[in-house]
């Protein structure tokens, strides 16, 4: 009936019987599941060497989290460019070390 305090109340005094049951995710038994799966939608990768190039990351500039600013590095026609607020120039030294957040991009073989 979708009411949480009898859902819960059923799994406490059912616990032996939920440890025996082989349940997979969704509700299913794994028997039931067996050739019911669709494959998930969206685009479908082939397995292969996982070769990724770094094409982004986010940085802090600043002391620390309560002052100062993000930036962000950008790979661009084989050039690191850096987007600090309104400015936009090249980058001869990006810190990829201090980067907080990275982006790669899975690269075709």
């Amino acid at each position: 009936s979708n009411v949480l305090d009898r859902a819960v109340d059923w799994i406490f005094s059912h616990l032996d019987d939920l440890e025996s049951m082989d349940v997979s995710e969704g509700g299913r038994s794994a028997a039931e599941s067996e050739g019911v799966r669709d494959p998930p939608p969206g685009p479908h990768v082939r397995d292969g060497p996982g070769k990724y190039e770094l094409v982004a990351f986010v940085s802090h500039m600043g002391t620390s989290t309560m002052c100062g600013h993000y930036v962000c590095h950008i790979k661009k026609d084989q050039q690191w460019v850096i987007f600090n607020d309104q400015k936009v120039c090249a980058s001869e030294k990006p810190p990829k070390d201090m980067g907080y957040l990275y982006f790669y991009r899975r690269v075709a073989e």
